[in-house]
């Protein structure tokens, strides 16, 4: 590789003067054997259909590129997206599972089933299940194949390292980039393995988690629905496999971001509380991943006052036929929260909003968009 960089410096065409493109090639170049330098931190939320694939590349202390990829999506997210996306990345430096759901891990699996995996090391994977779980549909869980692909994963990485994270280590630094994690805890992770050795069954969703189906919701203005108290329907042992979500704050050296998973704000507004963070004194953010695709149950108007930012991301594409994404509730949370500024705020959406008006009615309205000092974006690339 030497010559090459010697033989495109001593070229005629480097030597002739006011070159804009110069300085560019030979930094290019200085980066094939420094290895790849980056200064802006950039992030894809990717579609994934109804589920959470985040691709992350920013910098770490010494501005060398750190790939994060946080959960795979369903198993088409695989094929259709998170491939194409890979192809050129010969290095993860953090992958996190947040939680075991179908529409997170699936895609995850696809990865490791395929040859992509080999051309990609990995560094650490964070993950909070005794064994991986296999995915037989997107509706359904099956532990009784965990052993397989955990078998899988250490032989495809039989050097990669595996962390447990809850929040009894509430900070974990990697190459200068930090993380706080605000879910979940040990409590949390311990119900979590006590109902997981406890039983072998498949895990069904069965309960609809967006109550916006009823007619009324979808006229009553947001600001209206935004005073109707968060009253979740089932408690956090009930709901272990979202209440064990990894949730964390990332904090990249030029931004921020809350990545919320599918997480309880039940457990987030009381962690972010032991960080330090109020209605008084907020968390101050750069961006805020919407927990569990901006359902009614894991978004809560005291958490939305516990965090300042004005910029939402919300990753759906409507949800599928039995679970609908976003609640209007939700979005009612977000733009009428009475702890915000009066800046203007942003909801992202990873499809277009005619798409998932397609599967879930009509749940924001241009009329909605008059009130409130709001917009909201289509966008896969920040």
């Amino acid at each position: 590789m030497m010559w090459l960089l010697q033989e495109f410096v001593g070229s005629e065409w480097l030597l002739k003067k006011n070159n804009p493109y110069i300085g560019t090639q030979i930094k290019k170049i200085g980066n094939l054997f420094d290895g790849m330098k980056r200064d802006k931190t950039e992030f894809a939320l990717l579609p994934a259909f109804h589920g959470d694939c985040i691709l992350i590349k920013t910098f770490d202390v010494d501005h060398n590129e750190f790939i994060i990829l946080v959960d795979g999506g369903t198993a088409k997210t695989f094929k259709y997206t998170l491939k194409a996306e890979l192809k050129d990345v010969n290095r993860i430096d953090l992958l996190v599972l947040t939680h075991i759901d179908s529409d997170h891990i699936a895609g995850l699996i696809s990865l490791f089933k395929s040859s992509l995996i080999d051309h990609i090391s990995i560094d650490e994977i964070w993950m909070n299940h005794p064994e991986l779980v296999e995915v037989n549909n997107e509706e359904q869980i099956s532990t009784k194949q965990g052993d397989n692909l955990k078998r899988l994963i250490l032989t495809k990485k039989p050097n990669v390292k595996l962390l447990e994270v809850s929040t009894g280590k509430k900070l974990i630094i990697r190459s200068g980039i930090e993380f706080v994690i605000l879910s979940p805890t040990p409590q949390i992770n311990h119900e979590l393995y006590r109902q997981w050795f406890g039983s072998t069954i498949v895990k069904h969703e069965k309960s609809n988690v967006n109550i916006s189906s009823q007619q009324d919701v979808y006229s009553k203005p947001l600001e209206n629905l935004s005073r109707i108290p968060f009253s979740p329907d089932k408690r956090i042992n009930d709901d272990i496999f979202n209440s064990s979500s990894i949730a964390f704050l990332l904090k990249c050296f030029d931004i921020s971001i809350l990545l919320l998973a599918d997480s309880r704000p039940e457990v987030i507004v009381e962690n972010l509380r032991l960080n330090g963070f109020t209605k008084s004194d907020p968390l101050k953010v750069d961006y805020v991943k919407i927990s569990h695709h901006g359902s009614l149950n894991n978004t809560s108007q005291e958490q939305l006052s516990c965090i300042e930012s004005n910029n939402f991301l919300i990753s759906t594409n409507g949800g599928t036929s039995r679970h609908k994404h976003p609640s209007r509730e939700t979005i009612a949370r977000i733009v009428f929260n009475p702890s915000r500024d009066n800046k203007t705020i942003n909801i992202f959406f990873n499809y277009k909003i005619e798409d998932l008006k397609q599967r879930n009615g009509n749940f924001i309205s241009d009329s909605d968009l008059e009130i409130g000092n709001w917009n909201v974006v289509q966008k896969i690339w920040f």
